[in-house]
């Protein structure tokens, strides 16, 4: 679930985030040196550390990719009413920084639709898509510098989509329909270059419906990216060893494109059947997975550096419409306790595990 996370870490600024087929391989036994892989990071800002340094210590690893969240709503309160602030700071920012950036655009997101208020319709409905054109329009000319660095790698249309979209084949056609559109204004913007692509959960894969629905529309996909967190229905965790079986359904149900991870975790909290121990196994179990897929896992980002404060997650709770659900508490402390470092910007055990397993096989860090 990724939240929209760039804070502001100056006073300049506002105040504040082609594949082939891959059947199942033998394991690899050593760790597999880098290669063109490329390891992402949910980069967080917490009240010691700026987000500028937390940049830092994330390049310091050999992060070379992070992503920021935009939802048209935000960006877009009334039809053509655009709010600039949020496109002007990563136009000051991201441009002469180390990484490449993921632009993750959310007309469509886990809890639903992200419209301007006045805005009605249909994903398909030709003033809808020509309203995102228009957005999309306003937004590149904010961007000239970013456009011009060939920083921005990627951009996605749409989060979790598949929460929305169920197991509805109309709904799934008519995001369709929007989403081959919008592909195309943004090739004609930034270029044919930049990948294009819209987010799924994992468990799409496990569903046979909603896989066959989404597979329908990876065609028209560059990449298929995903979001990835084991999790059980109630919010608990799987154990980390189910890691492996997951990555190989995933190269085996994917066989014609490219895979993203664009979002990868795993909470600390015991009331989710976790720990920091099984954290940090987590992230292990995946480099190794990794290892045997790196031809076809292309990235990864880890959610995320930090844990969130207590009251950004309450309002997410609320946002995502689980206040009193039987749920909501392990939802919370799902949420709370991603980080692979605590609040108060103490490590956890994941932190060093995830030096470790970079370590192990030379990833960039210069």
């Amino acid at each position: 679930m990724n939240i929209i996370h760039l804070l502001i870490f100056s006073i300049l600024l506002l105040v504040g985030c082609s594949g082939s087929d891959s059947p199942s391989k033998n394991p690899v036994q050593q760790p597999l040196s880098q290669g063109t892989r490329v390891l992402g990071i949910d980069v967080k800002e917490i009240p010691s550390v700026t987000y500028d340094s937390a940049y830092q210590q994330a390049m310091a690893l050999g992060v070379r990719e992070v992503s920021v969240a935009l939802d048209w709503a935000l960006l877009e309160p009334t039809l053509g009413n655009y709010d600039n602030a949020l496109a002007d700071i990563i136009e000051s920012y991201y441009p002469i920084q180390t990484g490449d950036l993921t632009l993750v655009l959310r007309p469509l997101d886990t809890p639903g639709p992200s419209f301007p208020s006045d805005l009605a319709g249909n994903f398909d409905d030709p003033a809808v898509i020509l309203a995102y054109e228009n957005f999309l329009t306003n937004l590149h000319s904010r961007l000239a510098n970013l456009n011009a660095s060939g920083k921005l790698k990627w951009i996605h249309v749409g989060n979790e989509i598949d929460a929305n979209l169920g197991t509805d084949a109309v709904k799934w056609a008519q995001w369709q329909t929007f989403f081959v559109a919008i592909k195309a204004k943004i090739k004609s913007l930034w270029g044919a270059q930049i990948e294009v692509s819209s987010i799924v959960q994992f468990n799409v894969l496990n569903d046979v419906a909603k896989r066959a629905l989404y597979l329908n529309l990876l065609a028209d996909l560059d990449n298929a990216v995903l979001t990835y967190y084991p999790l059980n229905a109630d919010f608990t965790m799987r154990p980390p060893t189910t890691v492996a079986a997951d990555f190989e359904i995933m190269v085996n149900t994917i066989t014609a494109k490219d895979i993203l991870l664009q979002e990868c975790g795993y909470p600390t909290s015991a009331l989710n059947n976790s720990s920091e121990s099984l954290q940090a196994d987590f992230i292990s179990s995946v480099f190794k997975a990794w290892d045997n897929y790196s031809d076809r896992i292309k990235l990864i980002d880890i959610a995320w550096q930090y844990d969130v404060s207590e009251t950004e997650v309450d309002q997410w709770v609320i946002d995502f419409g689980m206040s009193g659900q039987p749920n909501e508490d392990k939802f919370k402390q799902y949420l709370w306790t991603l980080g692979l470092g605590n609040y108060d910007s103490t490590e956890k055990l994941a932190l060093q595990r995830l030096r470790d397993e970079l370590q192990a096989r030379s990833w960039v860090n210069n």
